[in-house]
C-alpha cells in the first residue's frame, strides 16, 4: 500500500503524532485521525493498539452512527502515569504533579532561600517529591520522572548548567539537585519550561514569544508550535536586552539598563514586602506610588515588546507571576505598545496574558518530562 501524504517517517513519530492529536482534540475516532493526520488506517491501528497497551490512551465512548457500526472514541488516560515539576527560584521552591492530560493534581510551595551548598536544602527538594508521591499514592512504576526548572541556561541534554550567574548555578550538574530524588530527573531552563506549558495548554499558539516575568526575567521563543532554543541552546535571554542604556540600574551581568533590571517583579513588590498580589491590590485601590511604579514598568515592557515585534512579527504572551495578575490591566499595556507601533496599532490582537497561570514554570517542567517520555516511546 502506498503511503498517504501525511505518513510520517518512523513508527515512533507516528505514535507521537497520534498521541498529540488525541491530547489536543480528544475524544476522537480513528476516522478523525485518518482525516486530520493523513496516516494510513493500518498505521493508525498499530499506533492506537500500542498506546492503549502502554496505558497512554483509553477508549472513551461509542458515537452512534446511523450509517453503520458505532465509532469508538479515544482520549488520554488521566490516571495511569504522573510527572512532577519543581521550580527552584532564589526565594522559594514550588512543586506540582500532573497526569498525562497536563492537569495539576497537587501543588506545594515553600518560602526557602536558595542554597545549593546546604544538605538541608537539597534534602527538601527530595522531600517535595516524596510528599507528592505519598499524598497521591503514586506507585514508583507510575511516576515518569521529575523535571527541575531553574533560572539558568541548561545544557541540551538536561544534565548541567552552562550559565547561572544570578544564582551561582554555573557548572552545577543534575546529580547535585537530584541527590535525594529517587526517580529519573532532568533539568530545564525556567523560561523554556513555562513557555512550553503555554503551548501545551494552547496548541493554536504557533509563533510567539513567552515573556517570563518573575523576580528573574526571561523568555522562550516558540516557532511553528515548538520551542526554538538557538544554535547553542542560548535563545530567549530577553532579560539581557538593553532597553534603557541611560539607566543607572546595573544588572548582575554587568550591563546597565537590561530588561531584567526594569521588569523584574522586584520593581513592584518592593512596595509590599515581596508580595506581588498585594501590589496589584494597591493598584486597584489607586495607590499613587504603586500607580507610578506600574506606569514606569509598563513603559519599559511596552518598549521591549515593540522592539521584539519588529524582529519577529509574532504574538506575545505575558507570563510568569506578572501574567497571573495583569489581566485587568492589559488595556494600559496595549495603549503604550500602540503608541510605539509602526505598522499596526492593534496590539490587543497579538499580545495576551498567559492561559497557564497556575505555577506555569513547575508545570512546564513536569509537562516536558511527559513529552520526553512520548518522544522516546
Amino acid at each position: 500500500m502506498a503511503k498517504r501524504t501525511g505518513e510520517i517517517r518512523t513508527k515512533s513519530e507516528n505514535k507521537q503524532a497520534i498521541y498529540n492529536f488525541i491530547r489536543q482534540k480528544g475524544p476522537v475516532t480513528r476516522q478523525d485521525i485518518y482525516i486530520n493526520l493523513g496516516l494510513s488506517l493500518p498505521t493508525i491501528k498499530q499506533g492506537i493498539e500500542f498506546l492503549e497497551k502502554e496505558e497512554f490512551i483509553t477508549a472513551a465512548e461509542k458515537i452512534h452512527n446511523t450509517g453503520g457500526r458505532n465509532a469508538l472514541t479515544y482520549r488520554i488516560a488521566g490516571n495511569t502515569y504522573y510527572s512532577i515539576g519543581i521550580y527552584v527560584s532564589l526565594h522559594h521552591l514550588a512543586a506540582v504533579c500532573i497526569d498525562l492530560t497536563g492537569s495539576i493534581l497537587y501543588e506545594k510551595r515553600y518560602s526557602l532561600p536558595l542554597n545549593l551548598q546546604s544538605e538541608t536544602y537539597l534534602r527538601k527538594i527530595g522531600e517535595l517529591v516524596e510528599d507528592i508521591r505519598t499524598a497521591l499514592h503514586i506507585d514508583e512504576n507510575r511516576l515518569l520522572g521529575a523535571g527541575i526548572a531553574i533560572p539558568s541556561l541548561v545544557s541540551e541534554d538536561g544534565e548541567s548548567v552552562m550559565f547561572g550567574m544570578i544564582s551561582d548555578f554555573t557548572g552545577i550538574t543534575r546529580s547535585v539537585l537530584a541527590k535525594y530524588i529517587t526517580c529519573p530527573v532532568k533539568l530545564y531552563h525556567d523560561s523554556h519550561a513555562a513557555g512550553y506549558a503555554e503551548t501545551w495548554q494552547n496548541p493554536t499558539l504557533k509563533n510567539a514569544i513567552y515573556l517570563n516575568l518573575n523576580n528573574a526575567v526571561g523568555s522562550s521563543i516558540i516557532l511553528d508550535g515548538k520551542l526554538y532554543t538557538g544554535n547553542n541552546h542560548l535563545s530567549g535571554e530577553a532579560g539581557h536586552m538593553i532597553i534603557r542604556p541611560e539607566s543607572e540600574k546595573v544588572c548582575y551581568c554587568g550591563q546597565k539598563g537590561c530588561l531584567y533590571t526594569l521588569c523584574s517583579t522586584s520593581q513592584l513588590d518592593v512596595f509590599t514586602e515581596g508580595n506581588l498580589e498585594k501590589f496589584f491590590q494597591l493598584l486597584d485601590q489607586h495607590n499613587a506610588p504603586a500607580q507610578e511604579a506600574w506606569d514606569t514598568y509598563l513603559g519599559n515592557l511596552a518598549l521591549a515588546i515593540h522592539n521584539m515585534r519588529m524582529m519577529f512579527d509574532c504574538s506575545f504572551v505575558i507570563g510568569g507571576y506578572i501574567g497571573t495578575y495583569i489581566g485587568n490591566h492589559m488595556n494600559e499595556l496595549y495603549k503604550k505598545i500602540d503608541r510605539l507601533s509602526v505598522f499596526t496599532r492593534y496590539s490587543r490582537t497579538y499580545v495576551f496574558p498567559c492561559t497557564y497561570q497556575k505555577e506555569a514554570t513547575a508545570a512546564g517542567a513536569a509537562i516536558l518530562i511527559v513529552q520526553n517520555c512520548i518522544e522516546n516511546m
